[in-house]
């Protein structure tokens, strides 16, 4: 029977940062590792809301990967 074994999860925080000549939005993001495998979204929604606090940028998503092993 296979499993799942949880190797590691990264959160992205992107924000937008301004427009192109084009008139088109310019992002920047910023990746944090060694999120813990057991937080909860509100948790995780909780931080990314005081990180984004400390920017001077608005908040445009926010991305949660996990990556996990296969173990047969």
């Amino acid at each position: 029977m296979a499993t799942f074994n949880f190797q590691n999860a990264t959160l992205k925080i992107s924000y937008e940062t301004g427009v192109d000549e084009a008139g088109k939005p310019v992002f920047t993001s910023k990746t944090y590792n060694n999120v813990r495998e057991n937080v909860t979204p509100t948790q995780v929604a909780a931080v990314i809301q005081g990180i984004a606090s400390l920017s001077n940028y608005p908040l445009s998503a926010a991305l949660k990967t996990e990556t996990e092993e296969i173990q047969f």
